[in-house]
């Protein structure tokens, strides 16, 4: 099978809930990264960032089947995709 007529897949996939999306439309990136887990949940840190530096980030703490549910109604409301890490 020809290289173009292959499935183009990740080297390593990301696990639910974590990964970074990237919205053109309003300049944003978003990274979801695993916190360190308690002995009663787990954790992960959404961070929103403008495209372009500057700006503070807004860093916030989920638990992680709400963290799985933001990234994906985010990539199902438009705009956001998923990307490399970007810092």
């Amino acid at each position: 099978m020809p290289n173009k007529d292959r499935p183009q897949v990740e080297r390593h996939p990301p696990k639910n809930g974590v990964g970074w999306l990237l919205n053109d439309q309003q300049g944003k990136v978003c990274s979801f990264t695993n916190a360190n887990p308690t002995s009663h949940a787990q954790w992960v840190i959404v961070e929103p960032r403008p495209l372009r530096g500057g700006g503070q980030p807004v860093i916030r703490r989920m638990l992680r089947h709400n963290a799985i549910e933001a990234l994906e109604t985010m990539q199902k409301s438009g705009g956001w995709k998923r990307c490399q890490p970007r810092w």
